[in-house]
């Protein structure tokens, strides 16, 4: 199912948008498309880490250092999802 969704956007802003759409050489719908499902994925990151960060830590040096080097790893395959 497809839905449709208007956007007000200012002329410079719309310029921008269609400017950016054309450099990646798609059209503005697949453009929005694409960097809307970016940041679903960001804020999906963003949420996680807010979790991780809320938790108490009680971590050793190696451990804190193994779970950063984890979360670089989510958030790298989280980008690159799209």
């Amino acid at each position: 199912m497809t839905v449709q969704i208007a956007v007000k956007l200012d002329d410079g802003l719309a310029e921008q948008v269609r400017a950016a759409a054309a450099d990646t050489g798609t059209n503005l719908s697949e453009w929005v498309r694409a960097t809307l499902q970016r940041q679903v994925l960001v804020a999906k990151s963003m949420r996680a880490r807010a979790e991780e960060d809320a938790r108490e830590a009680v971590y050793t040096d190696e451990q804190e250092a193994a779970l950063m080097a984890a979360r670089r790893r989510r958030a790298i395959a989280a980008l690159d999802e799209r």
